[in-house]
């Protein structure tokens, strides 16, 4: 995590390795997380970029498989702890076997939500 006056950048990077009971060989999987962050007028709001891609063997998959996401959007925090956000996603499954529901699955779209924090 990285921040500069109203500027922030979170980066995340993990792999896992391991096998479930039944199986002999370990499996890895990896996640890559990029965001960017800007806050303006006093922290009330905010625009917002960000990306992540996992990818890796699944229970009972062949090969290696892959999720991606994007997203930018923003959102105005009308109080302390209540928000309320737009974003445009962009999600797409990869390398999945054609029986798999997953297989060329994407959803793209815009999504509007509020939250309230207590």
């Amino acid at each position: 995590f990285l921040k500069y006056r109203g500027l922030e950048y979170f980066g995340n990077f993990e792999r896992a390795t391991g096998r479930g009971i039944s199986e002999t060989k370990d499996r890895r999987v990896t996640q890559v997380v990029h965001e960017v962050t800007y806050r303006f007028l006093g922290d009330k709001l905010y625009a917002s970029g960000r990306h992540n891609a996992v990818s890796g063997r699944l229970a009972g998959l062949a090969s290696d498989v892959g999720v991606s996401r994007a997203q930018f959007g923003g959102g105005w925090f009308i109080t302390p702890l209540v928000v309320m956000k737009g974003e445009w996603v962009d999600q797409k499954y990869s390398k999945f076997p054609t029986t798999d529901i997953r297989n060329g699955g994407r959803f793209k779209g815009f999504v509007v939500e509020g939250a309230i924090a207590f």
